[in-house]
């Protein structure tokens, strides 16, 4: 719980002034035993640069940015903080970095985590993180993404748990009630064929390609009861050839082949998904909870159509995955930036939990964007503390938050994303979620099992 003391003012967090760790560069090792450097002058003139500056037609987030900055640097003079428009890139990030280009800190995908750490290219920030502060007190089942080996390399700052978006117009129009959404993956399966039979439209369907059939594959393993890998020492064996993966596949099988529910097209990608979505072609899929603001601002959807529920499970299910966005630290940037670059952090992404005029200023910032206030998330607060933020933004929120009580309310676990070679499964997975949507006769069985066995080396290769 936040104590009184932080939550007064993050104007008045220290860091501590020894500290920290040897940052390791990009040459592709893994950080080993860290190493404490001498002592780091956090009064010392610092400049960093941060990332995901609004373009120049989002006036309302360029100046609530620039307003930022300033009164950052009014707090901490010695701190000079340049913006620049540099977003995360996975094509295009490794460059950035080995060319000593890249920001001293900005936001990163949960999914690429694990791999940055694995190549020493995120900074070990553990010693830099003053105990009782907000950065210290976060969510605990949020951490384990940015954690290895009991040391911390990042800074939740936006999450979600995966879940069953649906579109609440289309329930209606199938009769549905859209208030009453199952929580088995037999109600959504007969959701989706009344959908399909009453409207025309797809009753459920999930991406395919780019690594996103695989990913929600994943997901619907999770909360069939089964993870896809099983790290014990230093040793990952993958799980993928389980009932919890054979039941999720046959779920897409019976959907596809017995209900017809599944639409007609079955290699489309995550945006693909996410149009088809927003122009009110799909009745049910899985994806973040966090979608709103996407199918509000980019696909056209109407706020309320836009239906958002926990994700389904079996009886032995273990849970949603979960995923957002992690501030990331430059490992090649020096101790006296880091400790400035976290300091940023904390004013910039933490500060509206515990300053009543932030939050509001920040809300009010989003809403003349014409950006969603008060969309569906994972709180990175513990529960009264992120009411009481909720309480201070009443007046600004946009969203009908009673609509997604449920989401919000569940108690479902947030489980992590694979901790080893994620993108690489995922990948494995596709074609096997394409071969059962497109072959009525796809051996379920021999396609995991031979998954399992391909997977299971490029671990142990890597």
């Amino acid at each position: 719980m936040l104590t009184s003391r932080t939550r007064s003012s993050l104007g008045l967090a220290a860091f501590a002034t020894t500290a920290a760790l040897v940052l390791t560069g990009c040459s592709g090792e893994a950080a080993g035993e860290p190493q404490k450097p001498a002592a780091v002058d956090t009064a010392a003139p610092v400049t960093i640069t941060i990332g995901e500056k609004p373009t120049s037609d989002q006036e309302a987030a360029l100046k609530a940015l620039d307003d930022q900055v300033a009164k950052f640097q009014d707090l901490y003079p010695n701190i000079t903080v340049k913006t620049e428009e540099t977003r995360y890139d996975a094509s295009t990030f490794g460059p950035l970095l080995v060319g000593g280009t890249a920001p001293t800190t900005v936001g990163i995908p949960f999914t690429d985590m694990n791999a940055l750490i694995e190549r020493g290219q995120a900074a070990d920030i553990t010693d830099y993180i003053e105990k009782g502060s907000i950065l210290s007190e976060l969510n605990p089942t949020l951490q384990d993404v940015v954690t290895q080996d009991g040391r911390q390399y990042g800074v939740v700052r936006q999450a979600y748990s995966m879940a069953l978006i649906y579109n609440r117009a289309l329930y209606t129009q199938a009769g549905l009630d859209p208030d009453k959404v199952p929580t088995s993956w037999e109600g959504i399966l007969q959701n989706a064929q009344t959908i399909t039979e009453k409207t025309g439209k797809t009753g459920f369907i999930i991406p395919t390609t780019g690594n996103q059939g695989g990913w929600l594959l994943t997901t619907m393993s999770y909360a069939n009861g089964s993870l896809v890998e099983k790290t014990e020492g230093e040793k990952t064996e993958v799980t993928i050839d389980t009932d919890a993966m054979a039941a999720s596949l046959q779920f897409l099988h019976d959907l596809r082949w017995k209900a017809n529910a599944a639409g007609a097209n079955f290699l489309l990608g995550g945006d693909d998904i996410r149009n088809e979505l927003g122009a009110g072609n799909i009745g049910q899929t899985i994806n973040g909870g966090s979608i709103y603001g996407d199918l509000v601002i980019n696909r056209g959807m109407a706020g309320e159509d836009v239906g958002i529920a926990p994700m389904p499970q079996s009886s032995s299910g273990l849970g949603a995955l979960g995923g957002g966005t992690i501030q990331w630290f430059n490992p090649k940037a020096t101790p006296e930036e880091l400790a400035a670059a976290l300091k940023w952090t904390e004013f910039q992404w933490m500060n509206k939990y515990v300053d009543e005029k932030a939050a509001v200023t920040a809300a009010q910032a989003i809403k003349a964007d014409n950006r969603p206030v008060g969309a569906p998330e994972l709180p990175l607060i513990d529960d009264a503390a992120y009411e009481e933020y909720l309480g201070w933004i009443k007046d600004e929120i946009t969203v009908d938050r009673a609509a997604y009580a449920a989401y919000l309310d569940s108690t479902l676990p947030v489980l992590p994303e694979p901790a080893a070679k994620a993108q690489e499964l995922y990948a494995a997975l596709d074609p096997i979620v394409q071969a059962v949507l497109t072959d009525e006769k796809a051996d379920i069985a021999k396609l995991l099992t031979d998954a399992q066995s391909a997977v299971q080396a490029i671990v142990d290769a890597g």
